[in-house]
């Protein structure tokens, strides 16, 4: 049995924390592989009780249990798992589980009422996913701007304002450069960022983390794999659509008032 059946058929017994611990092991599982319980913990930030409690939440006697399990999905990764369109379909779950009920009522009342909007991405996928976003937010009558990391940052720091609205994208969350130039301008602007469920250093230092949560379904040599991405397109389609909530539940407050 893989992993990923046992965060399914264990689901109601864990907490955020243990999903946010099942997805960065999921991305790091090299790491995980090759060190002991007390070094993953240190690199990963996640205390060692709340590992072994995570891997007996799922039906597992401990750690080294479930180092082994992962150990031998990733030699099995090479030949494709039929069930992955069930892990899939349970990432993406998850990912719509997590934007649902996700008390977004003081971004929404910043989009409300901000002088502008900025979608920052770091990457081509990024990119499609700030056009698609940006276009989303037209048609409700909002304007943004996207920006690309590469060539538009000096132009960024000239033209932001206090309280102005900043949606980093980076499925990482760790890119230094974007990092490096948010830490100069962070006290005066509302961070928003959309990254992979970790303990990412983007997520961390944000207002307001979008997260989702995505597995590599296939691997056919090093450094060829493949990763859905649809769980980004969740998190923006339930952003907007959760906006239209606020707004309509807001106009109507005001109509009654």
């Amino acid at each position: 049995m893989k992993v990923n059946d046992l965060i399914k058929e264990n689901y109601d017994t864990l907490d955020k924390n243990d999903i946010k611990l099942y997805s960065y092991i999921m991305q790091e599982k090299t790491d995980f592989i090759e060190k002991n319980l007390k070094e993953f913990s240190k690199k990963s930030k996640f205390n060692e009780s709340s590992i072994v409690n995570f891997a007996k939440k799922i039906g597992l006697d401990g750690y080294s249990e479930l180092k082994y399990l992962i150990k031998w999905e990733r030699e099995k990764i090479v030949d494709f798992d039929e069930n992955e369109i069930d892990y899939t379909y349970n990432d993406i779950s998850l990912s719509m589980n997590m934007i649902k009920g996700l008390n977004l009522d003081g971004l929404f009342e910043s989009l409300y009422n901000t002088n502008k909007i900025y979608l920052i991405y770091t990457g081509y996928i990024q990119k499609n996913l700030a056009e698609e976003l940006k276009r989303n937010f037209l048609n409700i009558g909002i304007i943004a701007y996207t920006l690309d990391i590469k060539n538009d940052l000096e132009l960024l720091n000239k033209n932001i304002k206090r309280d102005d609205i900043l949606i980093a994208i980076s499925f990482s969350g760790e890119n230094t450069i974007l990092l490096d130039f948010i830490k100069k301008i962070r006290k005066k602007i509302i961070l928003v960022s959309i990254t992979k469920l970790s303990n990412n250093k983007l997520s961390q230092i944000s207002d307001y983390n979008l997260s989702f949560v995505s597995h590599e379904v296939y691997r056919y040599e090093e450094n060829t794999s493949i990763r859905p991405v649809c769980q980004y397109y969740v998190i923006v389609d339930f952003l907007v659509l959760k906006y239209l909530n606020y707004k309509s539940k807001y106009k109507k407050k005001q109509e009654n008032a």
